[in-house]
């Protein structure tokens, strides 16, 4: 890449159905026509890394993606969830090789976790090393154990998880252990980061729509292909929230098998009013979740509210038209890692030790035909907890 262009990465975060997909894809081709530079969309949204789960999750279709390229989804199937460390490696080997061919990655999503990720620069790797600690340390039977130890280190995360809920309480004290900012790994870049968001009441409205306009591609279709290819609703009667099978930890899936449950019965045999039912409980779920979505945008460091893609070209091209100071001036590396203007640090590097050890004293793309959610009426609803068949 040429010393003359900085290594540049964008991120448009925001709720779903708050259309990010229309406002990332407009803004690609931007860069790519205007400023000549190659763009990448990297997914960040925790539901369309899967595969076969393509209606619920509002994946951009080829044609509305306009020949941009997409990553980071399809990326394994729903069998198991993939865990945020595996997310980030991969997504940051394709961050580096679009740098590397001197374009412009860019990050579009609501979950804010894997955007922040990728923006700070977490040291995944830690989280990884504390979550098997504590798995070790704290087996499911010593769920209140954990639980308490979660209510020390971070109460506030404590308050929002049931202390039952022992996949939960894990994931949380992992976090919590191994996000340690003196062991973050900030990307080689400067950042631009927009909020592409609406009022509360456009957003429900949307979200409704959204459902509506899956349920006539095909919704109900797709879930009875996840129900046959998985054996989804036995597995989900068998173990409940304790299935690993994400299908039913997704807003928009997991309510069909939720009321066929209540039924007793398929989900084949839902009738209409039990497919109302479906819909009430999506709706209300997803509009609940898109609440929590935009809690989440003040937490994004230098995060610039915009409408549309002219407002977010505008800032990328000034950002790459205003020279970078010297790395050793103020704002050149010495501020918050991974923060707007950061240069310097090496993506993906690993720190060692144990810190679940440190810290309890040892008691504990898919890359060109798919997208992330968002335009009128699309988005994915999230966890409540992705491609077609024989795609991989």
């Amino acid at each position: 890449m040429s010393d003359a262009v900085p290594r540049l990465l964008v991120a448009l975060y925001g709720p779903t159905s708050a259309g990010k997909t229309a406002v990332s894809v407009d803004l690609c081709l931007r860069i790519r026509d205007e400023l000549g530079l190659p763009p990448m969309v990297v997914s960040a949204d925790s539901r369309q890394v899967y595969r076969y789960m393509d209606i619920g999750t509002s994946k951009t279709t080829p044609e509305e993606m306009r020949g941009i390229p997409h990553t980071m989804i399809d990326v394994t199937e729903p069998v198991r969830k993939l865990e945020l460390e595996t997310f980030v490696a991969e997504a940051r080997r394709h961050m580096e090789d679009c740098w590397t061919s001197g374009g412009v990655p860019v990050i579009v999503g609501g979950t804010s976790v894997y955007v922040r990720s990728l923006l700070e620069g977490w040291e995944v790797d830690a989280v990884a090393e504390a979550r098997n600690a504590i798995r070790r340390d704290f087996p499911r039977s010593m769920a209140e154990d954990a639980y308490a130890v979660l209510a020390r280190l971070d109460p506030k995360a404590a308050g929002k998880i049931h202390e039952n809920n022992y996949d939960a309480i894990v994931n949380a004290l992992a976090r919590a252990m191994g996000n340690d900012p003196g062991r973050a790994v900030a990307p080689a870049t400067r950042q631009v980061v927009f909020a592409v968001d609406r009022s509360p009441t456009d957003i429900d409205q949307r979200v409704a729509a959204t459902y509506d306009h899956q349920v006539a591609r095909g919704l109900r279709d797709e879930v009875l292909g996840l129900e046959e290819r998985y054996d989804v609703l036995a597995q989900y009667r068998r173990l409940g929230q304790k299935s690993p099978n994400q299908v039913v930890h997704t807003h928009g899936y997991t309510e069909w098998f939720d009321v066929a449950l209540d039924r007793g019965t398929s989900v084949a045999n839902l009738d209409e009013s039990d497919r109302a039912e479906v819909r009430s409980r999506v709706v209300e779920r997803i509009q609940t979740h898109t609440r929590r979505q935009r809690a989440a945008i003040p937490k994004l460091t230098g995060v610039r509210p915009i409408r549309n893609a002219d407002d977010a070209f505008t800032q990328v091209k000034r950002t790459l038209e205003t020279p970078e100071p010297p790395r050793d001036q103020p704002g050149s590396g010495g501020g918050k890692r991974g923060g707007p203007g950061r240069t310097g640090g090496t993506t993906g590097r690993r720190s060692g030790g144990n810190p679940a050890a440190k810290r309890t004293g040892g008691a504990s793309g898919r890359n060109s035909g798919r997208g992330s959610g968002g335009s009128p009426g699309r988005g994915s609803g999230g966890s409540a907890g992705g491609g077609r068949r024989g795609r991989r």
